[in-house]
């Protein structure tokens, strides 16, 4: 691998020109990418933003005027007044040319001295450029209100580009660049929208690819906006998909750019799920898939070019951060990221309330108003108004109440003689039909966007739950004393020993010296072990220029030994149960999903719930909003099928347990002789508007069992009256032999539904 990066590598002078083509073909796709009013501003803000290599950004314009846009004869005149405007203003005020831009090479070229006029000075002149344009507009069009509008608009907007694309020749300022790159990815996306190449889409490709590479070379935060700009260059719906790839995967690189690129990919698809409906899997997958599968080589091996290369300080700080030491100031973003998402959910939220559809008193004035449209035109107006208004009112009301009630109104809601009497009763129904329809319609989207607020509001708590677990990462004051001394005492000679955590222990040594360290991995383990009275793993060390970090974590006080057996009603049928068990972050988890109903339908909402609650499990124990999430994704599907949910989480490290039951049959405890039934009355997911889940906390010991079932095998009070018998009566210690005992007894004695059944012996 380091023989394919070595071909890879260009030398200074074939940077150089590479960067120039590319600033060549990039003015000659962007001039011709046309925006809002029929304006033309991406490449008159590119030329003007560009330094030093500006001649090829224009070369780049002028042919694109002239091949994609018929040789508009304003434009040529616009980019060379351009030019001669960006030479001038190289000899009113020149910038610091003593360094190297974004791509350049120390070697010198023609344009060296010229085009290193300020920033100011470069949108000044872009702004002047197009205001001419726009002025050339105005006049040939006879003053027209139009014109002068578009002047306006295309003046500022070529400014506030022009501004941003400024960053993209400044390397030295980070997050300026990355302005300077999203402006230029979001015009590109703009042109690209809506192409196709074999059935992908290469918009949204190229936009996760970005998304990945930014999240690699850069962080979370910075992928994430990107993700969203691009979003919005695609018509906004897919902003909320693409920004929470970029902050996942921007997470959890320094873990493994497997799963920075796995959980980047799966998240962004369920929350594209959540938004479009299962209909998204057809749109989204083939995109996202293929931009994952050829990203992760070119990332995992450094096969593309970085964007900058941090510091020996830089490095370390990663390093630390790695270990979960995450600095003041990222908490600080991470926190405003989260109050941004709930920002938008209150938005979105308040546009839903105000756009919720008719109560009842808004359908009987709907239907007392068409009515009146057709009564004064009417020959029977004296008959219905004058004469009888009681049986003209009252049935009015009756077909307001049946629009409330079905959202359609037929002729057996009105009285017989009401019907015969008036002439344009069909139509006055037709049309308040048609009305009724339109207001469905209205509130089906309505739903989906109070679903999508609930969605971001349930990321935000998510967010806010992965990086900020102030408690995981506080200092331990009085163990970081006692861990210096027994390091002292075994010959460790490191920068400093600190101690972090709470219920689980991190023992971090950095700056280790081990040349001189005298010590050996079993005794340093055994004197921490002994100085702070906790059990720790065997010492890691991770090596690299810059340092040498020991680490010992806690190591778990109890095991979790699980097993499950699941099998369908109909022998050859579909099992709409599925389960899963795994450990994570000390905690180990047991899982029950029941989908509602049986078949395909039943599965795939079971088995939907089991992956997204193990894969957002394992980054965060925020089970409530992802509880949340995925309750607002089953509601948004287009069938209606929900599921149980039952969620079993033990903690290995100080033996605490919890049962979050969503809909769920009872669990059971068993210690000793004694059984224990755990039980709750909640709806299952997908059912209720809110999340409607309960959380039930116990102590697990040595020698305890856990065991969870569906409904398949507990349907009645008899069912659970046998079940504590037999598990009281239950003397192994194997989860396996359980589970099949107890579906063998199920068996015998009837099974109505799908079944399952998931022990857990603690040893």
């Amino acid at each position: 691998m380091n023989r394919i990066k070595e071909r890879l590598r260009l030398s200074d002078e074939g940077l150089a020109v590479l960067y120039e083509i590319s600033l060549f073909f990039l003015g000659f796709i962007l001039t011709s990418v046309r925006f809002l009013f029929g304006t033309y501003p991406f490449g008159i803000a590119l030329v003007g933003a560009s330094k030093k290599h500006t001649p090829f950004v224009v070369a780049g314009s002028l042919l694109s005027v002239i091949f994609l846009m018929d040789g508009d004869a304003v434009y040529i005149v616009a980019m060379i007044a351009l030019l001669g405007l960006r030479v001038a203003s190289s000899f009113i005020r020149k910038s610091d040319i003593k360094k190297t831009e974004l791509g350049e090479s120390n070697t010198k070229h023609i344009t060296r001295l010229l085009f290193c006029d300020g920033r100011e000075l470069r949108v000044a002149v872009s702004a002047l450029v197009a205001l001419g344009i726009g002025t050339y507009r105005v006049l040939s069009g006879g003053y027209n209100y139009y014109d002068i509008f578009v002047l306006i608009f295309n003046t500022v907007f070529v400014s506030v580009l022009a501004f941003c694309m400024c960053g993209l020749f400044e390397r030295e300022n980070r997050k300026y660049f990355l302005v300077g790159a999203c402006s230029v990815a979001f015009a590109l996306v703009y042109f690209f929208s809506g192409k196709e190449l074999q059935g992908i889409d290469i918009t949204l490709f190229l936009s996760f690819a970005a998304v990945l590479y930014i999240s690699k070379n850069m962080n979370g935060i910075s992928a994430g906006i990107t993700g969203l700009i691009l979003g919005i260059a695609q018509g906004g719906i897919l902003s909320g998909v693409l920004g929470i790839g970029g902050i996942v995967s921007g997470f959890l690189w320094g873990i493994s750019p497997y799963l920075a690129v796995m959980c980047s990919f799966i998240l962004s698809m369920g929350y594209g799920v959540s938004l479009l409906g299962y209909e998204a899997i057809v749109y989204l997958v083939p995109e996202l898939l293929a931009a994952s599968l050829i990203m992760y080589p070119l990332l995992r091996f450094e096969l593309l070019p970085k964007l900058s290369t941090p510091a020996k300080s830089e490095a370390k700080e990663m390093k630390l951060y790695r270990l979960g030491s995450i600095s003041t100031g990222l908490r600080k973003k991470i926190g405003d990221l989260s109050e941004a998402y709930k920002g938008v959910s209150s938005a979105l939220k308040g546009v839903s309330q105000k756009t919720k559809s008719p109560d009842k008193r808004g359908y009987l004035d709907m239907s007392l108003e068409v009515c009146e449209a057709h009564c004064y035109s009417c020959p029977k107006h004296g008959i219905c108004w004058e004469r009888d208004v009681v049986t003209t009112q009252s049935n009015i009301d009756r077909m307001g109440e049946a629009l409330f009630v079905r959202h359609r109104v037929e002729k057996d809601d009105v009285e017989e003689k009401f019907l015969h009497r008036c002439p344009n009763i069909e139509t006055i129904m037709d049309q308040l039909n048609a009305k009724s329809k339109e207001i469905l319609a209205h509130s089906v989207k309505n739903d989906k966007l109070e679903v999508c607020a609930l969605d971001y509001d349930a990321t935000a708590k998510i967010i806010s739950a992965m990086f900020k677990k102030e408690k995981e990462h506080t200092l331990d004051k009085a163990l970081t004393d006692r861990a210096v001394r027994a390091g002292a005492r075994c010959g460790l000679v490191c920068g400093k020993i600190e101690v972090m955590g709470t219920v689980g222990k991190r023992v971090v040594a950095t700056d280790v010296d081990m040349q001189r360290s005298k010590c050996t991995s079993l005794a340093l383990k055994q004197e921490m072990e002994k100085a702070l009275g906790i059990s720790l793993k065997e010492p890691q060390t991770e090596e690299s220029d810059e340092c040498v970090v020991l680490t010992m974590e806690s190591e778990n006080r109890l095991r979790a030994e699980c097993a499950a057996i699941s099998y369908p009603l109909e022998k050859e049928g579909v099992n709409g149960d599925s389960n899963i068990s795994f450990e994570a972050d000390h905690r180990q988890y047991m899982l029950i999903c029941d989908g509602m109903g049986s078949g395909q339908d039943a599965h795939l909402t079971s088995e939907l719930c089991v992956e997204l609650l193990s894969k957002m499990l394992r980054v965060t124990d925020e089970k409530q909003a992802v509880l949340s999430m995925l309750n607002n994704l089953i509601r948004a599907k287009n069938t209606e099928c929900s599921s149980t949910v039952d969620l079993l989480e033990i903690n290995l490290l100080s033996g605490e347990g919890r049962l979050v039951k969503s809909g769920a049959c009872p669990s059971f405890v068993k210690r000793g002789t004694s059984v224990f039934k755990l039980q709750s009355k909640t709806a299952p997911l997908g059912i209720m508007k809110g999340l409607d889940a309960e959380e039930l906390s116990f102590n697990v010991e040595k020698g305890d069992v856990c065991v969870m079932v569906s409904d398949g095998v507990i349907s009645s009070k008899q069912d659970v009256h046998w079940l504590m018998e037999y598990l009281k009566e239950f003397s192994g210690s194997d989860p396996q032999t359980l589970c099949k005992g107890i579906m063998r007894e199920a068996k015998r004695k009837g099974i109505k539904d799908d079944v399952t059944v998931a022990c857990a012996v603690i040893n």
